[in-house]
């Protein structure tokens, strides 16, 4: 399991983005072979700085980010930054629309010609694997 990726998505999504994760370091599911680093934790401040500082340091050491695209993954305010911080250190930005959501494709990933994959667990591992 060598492969570590950044998960990037909107606040209300965290629960279905929790089993993903959970999925994803549980040895029972064979077909998700990656670790993963997110900024899962809750933070107390609307510090900009504070928060891109936790951005970075969760994107040292990935070799590629996964944005999930729920229904208001559009308004997100944080997951253009996520997505343009990945991509300013050669990251590769791939995203995968989560099941049954119709939302918008946010403009940072339409901006940089990234593709949204439909959910499965065959994309996620494909994604997390390229």
């Amino acid at each position: 399991m060598s492969n570590v990726v950044f998960f990037s998505f909107k606040e209300e999504d965290r629960g279905v983005v929790l089993t993903i994760k959970g999925r994803a370091v549980n040895p029972r599911y064979t077909s998700l072979d990656f670790r993963v680093r997110d900024l899962l934790k809750r933070w107390k401040t609307e510090d900009e700085a504070v928060i891109k500082q936790a951005i970075s340091k969760s994107l040292t050491g990935t070799s590629r980010t996964i944005v999930f695209v729920g229904d208001d993954t559009w308004k997100s305010y944080w997951v253009p930054h996520e997505v343009e911080m990945s991509l300013q250190r050669g990251k590769q930005v791939y995203a995968i629309r989560l099941n049954g959501v119709q939302g918008a494709i946010p403009k940072c990933l339409t901006e940089n010609g990234i593709i949204v994959y439909a959910w499965s667990e065959a994309n996620l591992q494909a994604l997390a694997s390229v």
